[in-house]
């Protein structure tokens, strides 16, 4: 089963996103729909994070979750084949 998220602007510092840890059980699919002036998406591809091992991953505890924090350029984009 592959879940969709939608992050609305990610971390400019380092270009990353945080995924909490609930939504990982499954593979998620990951659109970022933040848009520059001329509105168009900076990131527009679909990535892909697989039901990763997440041992060794940097994350934060927010509001008592566990955010995992994901490079954007290391992301799989994602390939609809179907």
């Amino acid at each position: 089963m592959i879940n969709k998220y939608e992050i609305k602007e990610p971390v400019w510092k380092d270009n990353s996103i945080g995924i909490a840890e609930f939504r990982l059980k499954d593979d998620l699919l990951v659109n970022i729909t933040y848009k520059n002036k001329n509105n168009q998406r900076v990131f527009p591809d679909t990535y892909i994070i697989k039901n990763t091992n997440l041992i060794n991953r940097t994350y934060q505890i927010i509001y008592g979750k566990k955010i995992y924090k994901f490079l954007i350029n290391e992301l799989e984009i994602y390939a609809d084949t179907q």
